[in-house]
């Protein structure tokens, strides 16, 4: 007789927030804030002020929430210091002493660790080795450019081998040689290093090249979460502005106007092209193979503007 296969374990979230708020005064950091990260890496996405640094004070400890609830990894931060333990958190603001060498640095760190001397001078060997500053430890960091003193930033984060890291905006002001750098290295931490990683910033296109998984924050709250091609799907939702190239186009353009999905319709300046803004795209991509062979048009090129991650949250934020 065959036994059954045991049910598979689900892993608790790293981090679930529930209702999570946090005001200052008059000023609200997060509002009603529900989010919940797992194992991997996940960007959080949102213009400045949108409640993400905020978010990563609640996670490390350092603030507490005004209403809500907030587990990492399975415990209440605030005012658990031995949870500390288990995090690495790199803020977007400069801090680094620049009168001392890297290597002086993470010593520091590793003292306010409490590690072990021994094995603190073999932790910093490592973690210069994955963030590839080993041939720079012992130049004092006031000759660092922006980029290497990111890198190190990141590898002091590392220093204890916490299972999350927390990266806030670490693209920010960096060259696009650093950028992608550092956008290489996100993702050997958790492919090679089994880290797992939150990564904030306000740009999009930067968050879509290291994961598939983000949360959407606006004005303290998560207006979408998930995998970008689901929320990508979000925006058949939303009216779409598609722009066809060809020639013969005239009578495609009034066909189309007669769509009850069409909105608009205009030739642009070249009279080779036409931008057609519709309500449902999935009907208008349906009825195209007709209306080409029907109207004679030849299509060379036919897409749409607003497919794109940036065009997902500014419709969801009614930018």
């Amino acid at each position: 007789m065959n036994e059954e296969s045991p049910p598979e374990q689900t892993k608790p979230p790293i981090i679930h927030a529930s209702s999570l708020s946090k005001w200052y005064g008059d000023v609200i950091g997060l509002n009603n804030l529900n989010l919940t990260i797992s194992e991997g890496i996940t960007g959080l996405v949102g213009p400045n002020g949108a409640g993400k640094s905020t978010l990563f004070k609640l996670i490390t400890g350092t603030i507490k929430p005004n209403a809500g609830e907030l587990s990492v990894l399975g415990q209440k931060p605030w005012g658990n210091t031995r949870n500390l333990a288990s995090i690495g958190f790199c803020p977007d603001y400069e801090f680094l002493p620049l009168e001392m060498t890297g290597r002086e640095y993470l010593k520091f760190l590793g003292g306010l660790h409490a590690m072990d001397p021994g094995t603190l001078e073999g932790r910093i060997s490592e973690v210069s080795g994955i963030v590839r500053m080993e041939k720079s430890m012992d130049r004092k960091m006031g000759g660092y450019s922006k980029g290497m003193k990111q890198r190190l930033k990141i590898a002091g984060a590392l220093l204890h081998n916490p299972k999350l890291l927390l990266l806030d905006e670490p693209l920010s002001g960096l060259d696009p040689i650093s950028r992608r750098d550092i956008m290489t290295l996100i993702g050997k931490l958790h492919r090679e290093y089994d880290h797992t990683v939150v990564v904030s910033s306000h740009v999009l296109h930067d968050i879509e090249r290291m994961t598939h998984n983000i949360a959407l924050i606006y004005k303290g709250r998560a207006v979408a979460t998930g995998r970008i091609s689901e929320i990508r799907d979000l925006i058949s939702q939303h009216p779409h502005n598609i722009l066809i190239e060809g020639a013969k186009l005239s009578e495609l353009a009034k066909a189309l106007i007669e769509g009850s999905y069409t909105v608009s319709v205009g030739f642009n300046g070249d009279r080779n092209s036409i931008t057609v803004k519709v309500s449902s795209p999935d009907e208008f991509f349906d009825s195209m193979p007709a209306l080409v062979e029907n109207t004679g048009a030849s299509i060379e090129r036919m897409y749409s503007l607003d497919d794109n991650l940036e065009s997902v949250f500014k419709y969801m934020v009614g930018w």
